[in-house]
């Protein structure tokens, strides 16, 4: 055992070596103090470019460096996200260290991951992974996906860092800011200068095709590069009389070698250069001075090597720095800083748009603690938080509208809610060959259905003489409580080690009271079933059911921090205790490794061929994944440490390496046990969810195996 853990040390500094990982600075809220150092000023126009945005904060930190003040940004896509940031108050170091301390192209894959933090379907179906999936509307007509990356991380890292800003009118923040859009429907542009600052820069940077578009007032918003990707002439029209420096990612020329294109998002915005081109050269003309960093090696979406690009920013930004200075020096007078001219705000009244009226009244009443009393931000992103796990919720954005009848200072908090698609057909699947346990499935989601707000789900899935199905249907959701119903079906195949393999059939029904606050869901109520095996009847039983599920996971889609805790109870009328419970945490190490941590305890009746507890059927030990151990109570623990390599739109490329050791009890008296010890590489996200596995366990031997899909067991003893 001495070599083993000796052998596991030495693989995870192995993997440790291969990269030196960025140290997370955490950003202040500090506001830049430019405008008082210098007299005139710019104003600085930010093309969008993908990664090469980073670029900008390079030209930034000249600026800064030189104190040349800032008077006034207009951003495109990545421009956006720069400009955005820096306008409300943060230093180029400071997003420098963001871009260094985050995984960017995490934020945009919203990779999966193997674990299932929906343990046993208690929850509606909300945001699905499958391999394949079509939304319609109301008539059956095709409805989406409208995009193939949610960029649910990208809008919870803008609201996180945008979260201290007390206005939603942009010429009140640090520096003023204007962001631009096009209109999907229309094609108009859209010069966005209020509302909710992440919101707009997550319309900005809406790349179609890849990011889904951003509903805003009644608009469906894309990538501003459409209609305006150097716009100088929108910043001529809102900040005149002042020099105008624009940085032109694109470059003096579109040509490109044809090695460039290396993935579909190039080729995307390639075609949108040449599509704007004509419009990008007027707009030059109109610049006082434009910069074009030397990025012909680099992609829209570079996984790695931020550092060089910013440098680039910084290269350009330093030869042109006569030019610049000599431009500033012409400008009036900076403006003087007005973010402490805007008063504090008063919330008056809370509405709700975009759902029904039944939802919309009472997520209105839920929210009521926040009328009369000051504006404040952490309090409201808390609020879109609790309205986005409602499951008709596909996305929420909040605005402050200033209240009829009431002084300059009073608002309305008005949140806008974009409804999920009333009907989604998905197709999903698992193989491995670790085990008998694999399945393809086909999946309807149905909502608003007998009333308002409610939500079912129809599944079947088959594979290797196998097979289950199951109806799920949740009420619409009021004061955060909801009941839901299901009815389940399935043949199991199992085989434990020191039994004779036998098949198992069950039928069962479930009917809980689910109550949700801000991190935890619990649900209570009956559960009945009727299992049948090959060689005896079981008769029906019933009895109460307990659930419990607290999240405090940072992503749930790609956690690398917090833990999530499941446990499922039921005791029915043959006198059995059934349960499983599982912890898995997520502990950082350094910017790019973390430590995972997964215990489990499975209760049942091993006489009992329906509720045996198994060790090993849900890849607890891939090694006993076949031939699960059986007991009355299994027990596990795991440690892993792991590292992400690579990370693009599409999802991470791990590495971990990891030890598990487990046990079944009779009687609560150890029985038997196993471990093992492994290494594996994985490629989680959108597309792809697969991983290729070296396992070496205590029956001496090594295996070497694969997994492909997100698995959803339904081999358990709990109904």
């Amino acid at each position: 055992m001495r070599n083993i853990v000796r052998a596991l040390l030495t693989c995870f500094f192995i993997m440790i070596a291969t990269g030196v990982p960025s140290a997370e600075t955490a950003p202040s809220s500090a506001e830049t103090d430019l405008n008082k150092d210098h007299r005139g000023g710019v104003v600085l126009v930010l093309s969008g470019g993908g990664t090469k945005g980073f670029a900008h904060i390079g030209v930034l930190k000249v600026l800064e460096r030189e104190k040349i003040p800032v008077v006034g940004i207009v951003g495109t896509s990545m421009g956006s996200v720069i400009g955005g940031l820096y306008s409300v108050g943060y230093s180029a170091d400071e997003i420098y260290n963001m871009v260094l301390g985050t995984n960017v192209m995490g934020l945009l894959a919203d990779s999966g991951t193997r674990m299932r933090p929906d343990a046993g379907n208690h929850r509606p179906i909300g945001e699905s992974i499958t391999l394949y999936q079509k939304n319609l509307n109301k008539n059956f007509k095709s409805a989406g996906p409208r995009g193939i990356l949610k960029a649910i991380s990208l809008t919870n890292f803008l609201t996180k860092y945008t979260a201290h800003v007390q206005t939603t009118d942009f010429n009140y923040l640090p520096i003023p800011f204007a962001c631009v859009a096009a209109d999907l429907m229309t094609g108009d542009t859209v010069l966005i200068r209020n509302g909710s600052l992440s919101s707009a820069i997550r319309a900005s940077a809406a790349i179609p095709g890849l990011l889904e578009p951003w509903p805003m007032d009644g608009k469906l918003l894309v990538d501003g590069g459409l209609v305006a990707n150097l716009p100088v002439n929108i910043a001529r029209e809102i900040f005149p009389g002042y020099p105008v420096i624009a940085v032109n990612l694109a470059g003096r020329s579109i040509e490109k070698p044809a090695e460039q294109f290396t993935n579909m998002v190039d080729v995307l915005i390639q075609t949108i250069d040449i599509m704007t081109i004509e419009q990008i050269k007027e707009n030059e003309k109109n610049a006082d001075i434009v910069l074009y960093p030397d990025l012909k090696l680099y992609s829209t979406l570079d996984a790695t090597g931020y550092d060089k690009i910013y440098e680039k920013g910084l290269s350009v930004a330093q030869e042109n720095i006569e030019t610049i200075v000599a431009i500033s020096r012409t400008a009036p007078a900076a403006p003087r800083n007005r973010s402490t001219e805007q008063p504090e705000l008063t919330v008056r009244n809370i509405k709700v748009e975009g759902l029904h009226e039944r939802a919309a009244r009472d997520i209105e009443n839920s929210l009521g603690d926040l009328t009369g009393r000051r504006y404040d931000v952490d309090s409201v992103n808390r609020a879109i938080e609790r309205i986005s796990r409602r499951d008709e919720a596909a996305t929420v954005d909040v605005d402050l509208l200033q209240s009829e009848g009431g002084t300059s200072d009073d608002i309305d908090l008005v949140f806008s809610i974009e409804k999920r698609s009333p009907y989604e057909i998905g197709l999903d699947g698992y193989t491995t060959n670790f085990s008998t346990h694999r399945w393809i499935s086909l999946m309807l989601n149905a909502r608003d259905l007998a009333a308002d707000g409610d939500s079912a789900n129809i599944e079947g899935r088959y594979g290797n003489d196998e097979w289950g199905a199951s109806l799920r249907y949740f009420t619409p959701m009021v004061r955060y409580g909801q009941w839901g119903f299901s009815l389940n079906t399935r043949r199991d195949n199992i085989s434990p080690d020191g039994f004779d393999p036998y098949q198992l059939e069950r039928f069962s029904a479930r009917a809980l009271y689910y109550r949700e606050s801000s991190d935890r869901r619990v649900g209570f109520g009956m559960a009945m079933e009727r299992a049948d095996s090959d060689e005896r009847d079981h008769n029906s039983v019933w009895g109460p059911y307990l659930y419990f599920n607290k999240d405090t996971l940072d992503d749930r889609l790609n956690p690398t921090d917090g833990y999530s805790l499941n446990s499922q109870i039921w005791w029915n009328t043959a006198d059995v205790w059934v349960s499983r419970s599982e912890l898995t945490a997520f502990v950082p190490l350094f910017s790019k490794n973390h430590v995972v941590l997964n215990f489990g305890l499975e209760t049942g009746d091993i006489k009992n061929r329906a509720y045996r507890a198994l060790l090993g059927d849900q890849e607890e030990l891939y090694s006993r994944a076949r031939h699960p151990l059986a007991g009355d109570q299994s027990a596990w623990a795991r440690l892993g440490f792991g590292r992400n390599f690579y990370t693009s739109w599409w999802g991470s490329i791990r590495g971990e390496v990891f030890a598990t050791y487990g046990m079944v009890m009779e009687n609560w008296s150890n029985s038997g046990d196993a471990w093992e010890t492994g290494l594996a590489l994985s490629v989680p996200g959108q597309l792809l969810n697969g991983s290729i596995l070296l396992i070496y366990g205590d029956e001496g031997e090594f295996s070497l195996g694969f997994t492909l899909g997100i698995p959803r067991w339904a081999s358990s003893p709990l109904p």
